[in-house]
């Protein structure tokens, strides 16, 4: 009979009214009375009273019974914690967990996510929570596991004099997210949390060396785990780590969804293998999804106990980032315009920002690694470095990609989470979970694989009810792709940037300031390695399989290390770049390409391309005098269609003398 009282609904997708909390309240660890019980005890005696007690004796009695049952006071629950200091003052929750909240990181008032889910975790509940990243989630389900292993080992609350310890089979929690970069964020989080207690946070994520993670967790012990699937199980499965997990009492899975979207059911499968069964050893799961797809509840009915709490943690009426964040198209004149208007825009931002007082601080999204490298390159040339007399002198750039070791990434992503005024470029890697305060700008440059991509990267901006703003820039060959990709968003179209519609393949009169703006690109470029902007130039092509008209794909392609990065040849184009149909082949040279002769690779660029004559500023000599430094030749994450990685063998260079070559058909 309890059990039926405790079913939870069989489909997840029905809607839970936003201010709905479960019955099942929390309570102060005092008895709870039980209404069924009391009510089976009063009934006893009327029963009595009317089926075997006819004297006035019993009447009078039965009858004062009911009297001191209508007259006793209704018990009143008390209301869920919404406040950090409350849940110390009920004591449910460590004073040292809640100091170091509250003093430490001077949090006072509960987001909605951590109140409904805190109150009902603390309880024992499995739990599911439908809730949108940058509202608090992680503390939402730290603070009821690190309870729950003092709860079990009270030493473990008060503070270690000295270095803590810890066995490395002693892991009471294991946290499981998708990424790299959220795993790391989750753990440092933890470790603020449990600075005035005695457990130890330790993380598994590939990437690193998993000898040093061992080491390192055999010395200092663990209570708690932070990982991505992969390492977890490849951790757990050697029989020699001597890592284990025997008296496990809490799971986590961060970003539910998006672990299923990335195929890492198999591993989660494997890891439960490892861990003791929970029929033997009582364990408390916690889930938390930004979306309830159909393969996230068949996950939730095959890991979480009957009379789990469904916590709906999204206000439908409420307006999504999406829709709510401005968001502007900026309609390139071809792919060498990119970088020019990228520039004045960062110029024109900053400016802004000194005058209102507001910061900026943005995101530039690109759909490859190489590009993210080449732009991070050409960026730091134009701050400056450590030269003062530029004009984004101070303005810190970072970069993230797949590419980077994960001390790297975690450097950067760091750096720019505590920058007020900062840019980081990035790949797809902290398109979703990542939280970065204070994000005023989303910029994408080029369009997404999909629109699930571009609604999460517009998503870093306008959290926690702050501004924000997104913008897109597109090339012609991706203008009416937009339309029908990233249709019903609000997307408006910006002319403002005056070097985004210049025609950069012909020589025009421009005003001094747009002169300037290319001067200083072209200068950038100039000092950029030659092989990242051949990497980056292959790298472009990954992004638009889609594309079927490979002739002026490729013709785009060619002026953008023409006109844009000032090479007197275009690299060659990836044989990828075939894979996907389109366009037709049959020409000469390797992949129907002209080949290059070996001589010119090492004397940098080569050729003019003076911008002298725009705005009279003077002639410019050529672009050449740095040579090669062997850089990769990889797309990076290029999204959504094949040909994912890395683009592109080169042929051999030998051959022909020096020559111009196009990356053109022949006919």
């Amino acid at each position: 009979m309890f059990g039926a009282f405790r079913r939870c609904p069989a489909s997840l997708s029905r809607v839970v009214p936003t201010p709905c909390l479960s019955s099942r309240i929390l309570r102060t660890p005092l008895a709870r009375p039980s209404n069924i019980i009391s009510t089976s005890r009063s009934n006893v005696p009327r029963i009595s009273v009317s089926a075997f007690h006819q004297t006035a004796r019993w009447q009078e009695a039965s009858a004062q019974t009911q009297s001191e049952e209508t007259t006793e006071p209704a018990r009143v629950e008390p209301a869920p914690a919404t406040e950090f200091s409350e849940l110390a003052m009920r004591g449910l929750v460590h004073d040292n967990v809640i100091n170091t909240i509250t003093k430490q990181m001077k949090l006072r008032t509960m987001t909605d996510v951590q109140s409904r889910t805190i109150n009902e975790a603390l309880s024992g509940s499995d739990i599911i929570a439908q809730a949108k990243t940058g509202t608090g989630k992680t503390l939402g389900f730290l603070v009821p596991v690190i309870q729950r292993i003092i709860q079990q080992n009270p030493a473990l609350g008060e503070r270690v004099r000295g270095y803590k310890r810890a066995r490395p089979d002693d892991i009471k929690a294991i946290i499981i997210s998708p990424t790299r970069e959220l795993a790391e964020q989750i753990a440092v989080e933890a470790q603020k949390v449990v600075a005035g207690t005695g457990i130890v946070v330790q993380t598994a994520v590939g990437g690193t060396q998993k000898n040093m993670m061992l080491r390192k967790t055999q010395r200092e012990g663990c209570h708690i785990l932070v990982g991505t699937p992969g390492r977890l199980v490849d951790i757990f499965s050697d029989p020699y780590s001597g890592i284990k997990a025997p008296q496990l009492n809490a799971l986590v899975m961060d970003e539910a969804d998006r672990l299923l979207d990335q195929g890492f059911t198999r591993e989660i499968d494997e890891l439960k293998t490892h861990l003791p069964d929970p029929e033997e050893v009582d364990r408390q799961t916690l889930m938390f999804s930004a979306t309830v797809p159909r393969e996230v509840v068949a996950l939730v009915r095959a890991t979480l106990k009957p009379g789990f709490h469904f916590a709906r943690c999204i206000n439908e009426e409420e307006e999504p980032t999406h829709h709510r964040v401005p968001q502007k198209v900026v309609n390139l004149a071809g792919f060498e315009n990119t970088m020019p208007a990228l520039y004045e825009l960062v110029l024109r931002e900053t400016q802004a920002a000194k005058e209102t007082g507001r910061p900026f601080k943005a995101i530039v999204y690109y759909n490859s690694t190489a590009e993210v490298k080449l732009a991070s390159s050409a960026f730091y040339k134009l701050s400056g470095g450590f030269k003062r007399d530029k004009k984004l002198h101070g303005l810190n750039a970072f970069e993230i990609h797949s590419k980077l070791t994960q001390g790297q990434r975690t450097k950067s992503s760091d750096s720019f989470r505590l920058a007020k005024s900062a840019i980081l470029f990035s790949s797809d890697v902290t398109a979703r979970g990542m939280d970065f305060p204070n994000v005023t700008h989303v910029i994408q440059i080029g369009l997404p694989r999909d629109r699930d991509t571009y609604i999460h990267r517009i998503g870093r901006t306008g959290r926690a009810g702050k501004e924000g703003e997104g913008w897109l820039f597109a090339v012609p060959v991706e203008h009416r792709e937009v339309s029908r990709r990233l249709n019903r968003l609000p997307l408006t179209t910006d002319s403002s940037l005056e070097t985004a519609s210049l025609d950069m393949t012909t020589e025009s009169e421009v005003p001094e300031h747009v002169s300037g703006i290319l001067q200083e690109v072209s200068g950038a470029f100039k000092k950029v390695y030659p092989d990242e902007l051949e990497a980056a130039f292959q790298g472009l092509f990954g992004g638009y399989q889609w594309y079927s008209n490979k002739h002026e794909l490729i013709e785009a392609a060619n002026k953008l290390a023409e006109f844009g990065w000032g090479m007197e040849q275009p690299p060659p184009v990836p044989s990828s770049v075939w894979n996907s149909g389109g366009g037709r082949r049959g020409f000469g040279g390797r992949g129907g390409f002209g080949r290059q002769g070996g001589s010119d690779r090492g004397q940098g660029f080569g050729g003019r391309r003076d911008f002298g004559a725009r705005g009279g500023s003077g002639g410019r000599g050529g672009f050449g005098d740095r040579g090669g430094f062997g850089g990769r030749r990889d797309s990076g994450e290029r999204g959504g269609s094949r040909g994912r990685g890395d683009f592109g063998d080169r042929g051999d260079f030998g051959g022909r003398p020096r020559e111009r070559r196009s990356n053109s058909f022949a006919y």
